[in-house]
């Protein structure tokens, strides 16, 4: 199962792709029990969708599936850049979050590369770590966010990419300032943006979703 989110993660499994049985016991050496098991519980934590006559899939989700998803990733984050900000000071904080943000901006510079989404994710867990709600923490469906981002990550234009660039560096400087209303404020109309730029994508972008 880990080799199958850790190719995820890495881009190399991407949303609407079919994942092959006979290949997977034959990359990873294991025999085909595991591997059904791996696909049985990565589709109950909606990772894969299960076809009976045409295998497993890499989930791909709906324009409705993407409202829903961002709707509730706005309020998360919001509560998470309020938390990080009343946090701010203690510790070593302060400088994680820093290093973190600029790793995810350097990477940012060369577009909506994988290496910036990875970044991206490094510095979300980040702050949702400092914020120091671990059921808040838990809620957060990591892995869905990560396809999400792989299924949309052709689609999002050098203008839309450095809007967020900078929609990120004002949530970050709210954090810093150690202002927690103005933090969940930020963090709010950052991931409402990215909700409208997202679900007014071009049908092609849900297409893989369609499928299955």
């Amino acid at each position: 199962m880990e080799a199958i989110l850790s190719g995820i993660k890495k881009g190399r499994y991407v949303p609407g792709q079919r994942l092959i049985e006979a290949d997977l016991t034959r990359e990873l050496k294991v025999s085909r029990g595991p591997v059904r098991e791996a696909f049985k519980r990565l589709a109950g934590e909606g990772v894969l969708v299960l076809n009976k006559h045409r295998g497993a899939f890499v989930r791909a989700q709906s324009r409705d599936e993407v409202r829903d998803m961002m709707c509730v990733l706005e309020v998360l984050a919001g509560l998470a850049a309020k938390l990080a900000a009343r946090h701010i000071n203690e510790g070593d904080n302060r400088q994680r979050l820093q290093e973190v943000f600029e790793s995810a901006m350097h990477e940012g510079e060369e577009g909506e590369t994988l290496a910036f989404l990875d970044e991206r994710r490094r510095f979300y867990d980040t702050l949702y770590d400092i914020g120091g709600n671990r059921e808040l923490q838990h809620m957060v469906p990591r892995m869905q966010i990560s396809l999400l981002r792989l299924q949309f990550q052709a689609f999002v234009s050098r203008k839309q990419h450095e809007s967020q660039l900078k929609e990120l560096h004002s949530m970050v400087e709210a954090v810093l300032m150690g202002d927690p209303k103005k933090a969940e404020r930020t963090a709010r109309a950052h991931l409402r943006r990215r909700r409208l730029s997202l679900t007014t994508l071009p049908d092609d972008a849900f297409a893989a979703a369609a499928q299955h």
